[in-house]
């Protein structure tokens, strides 16, 4: 009993390794700009008067302890610089980055096409461990899929769902992070051999890659999911509007257009509109908007 005792003890730790590792990597875009936020706010208590008032002191300074007969030109130059006044935009308002409308059809080849590479990522990382392929074909092709998806993410994703970028970027990486921890599961015997499976260990690894996926849902369930998407309005009736809605990985909606209720709200048409979701967790046809609850 000792010996089950201490794997069962090594098998916890594991995994609750595995699970600060997995959201710690989820926390880590926060911390990253609530720095920024606060670079961000010491640079605007910078005071730009008080900056203003010091450099005309010092040029005043500078300018008296010059003899005019000796450097009449520079006495001028000074004087100029003092009497400069140093004008700075007084604006607080937030810079607004406008991006260019997308074809609904666009924004789904683009989310599709990193559902295929982060899918064919976890495909090929079985089959190498199962010794289906060798490692230098493995390797390219795992280079190539990483690199094809986070061209994605970057160039497409991020300009197209700028709200929900991070949504979409945490939940493919963590994906990938699925196949690395299948290869390093399938290479370590003492994680193969922590479940009875002694005629068949590779299903050990199936069962750690079954953990890893149910935890990168859970994970991606608790930070992104909402039960609300955002839609235009292309037509408008007396109780029911026409809705065109992009893909939103948040709320597991499908591009579509919908009629849902107006809620005893005046639309009209190309307003964009906040829509209550219904629909199962687990739903492959995704879940459906069924009525206004807001006008943005």
């Amino acid at each position: 009993m000792g010996f089950f005792s201490r794997l069962g003890s090594a098998v916890i730790a594991l995994f609750n390794l595995m699970g600060t590792a997995i959201f710690e990597i989820v926390r880590l875009p926060g911390r990253m700009r609530r720095a920024a936020s606060g670079l961000r706010e010491g640079i605007s208590g910078v005071e730009v008067d008080e900056i203003r008032e010091k450099l005309h002191d010092r040029t005043r300074k500078i300018g008296e302890h010059i003899p005019s007969q000796h450097d009449n030109e520079v006495r001028e130059i000074l004087e100029e610089a003092q009497s400069h006044d140093i004008r700075i935009p007084e604006d607080d308002a937030p810079i607004i980055i406008r991006t260019q409308r997308f074809d609904p059809a666009e924004k789904e080849s683009a989310v599709l096409k990193l559902q295929i590479a982060a899918s064919l990522f976890i495909v090929i990382s079985i089959v190498y461990v199962f010794n289906f392929i060798s490692i230098l074909v493995f390797l390219p092709a795992a280079v190539l899929l990483i690199a094809l998806l986070l061209y994605i993410l970057y160039r497409q994703i991020r300009v197209m769902y700028p709200g929900d970028f991070e949504a979409y970027r945490d939940f493919f990486l963590m994906y990938v992070a699925v196949g690395v921890v299948i290869i390093l599961v399938s290479g370590n015997s003492a994680l193969t051999m922590a479940f009875p499976f002694v005629f068949f260990p590779a299903l050990t690894t199936l069962l750690f890659a079954v953990i890893a996926v149910a935890a990168v849902f859970l994970i991606f369930r608790v930070r992104y999911v909402r039960d609300y998407t955002f839609g235009e309005v292309i037509d408008v009736g007396e109780n029911t509007s026409y809705v065109r809605v992009d893909y939103d990985i948040r709320s597991n909606v499908k591009p579509d257009v919908y009629i849902v209720e107006n809620n005893g709200f005046k639309v009209e048409v190309h307003d964009t509109v906040k829509l209550a979701v219904e629909g199962s967790i687990m739903s492959m046809r995704g879940n459906r908007p069924v009525r206004i609850i807001g006008i943005e």
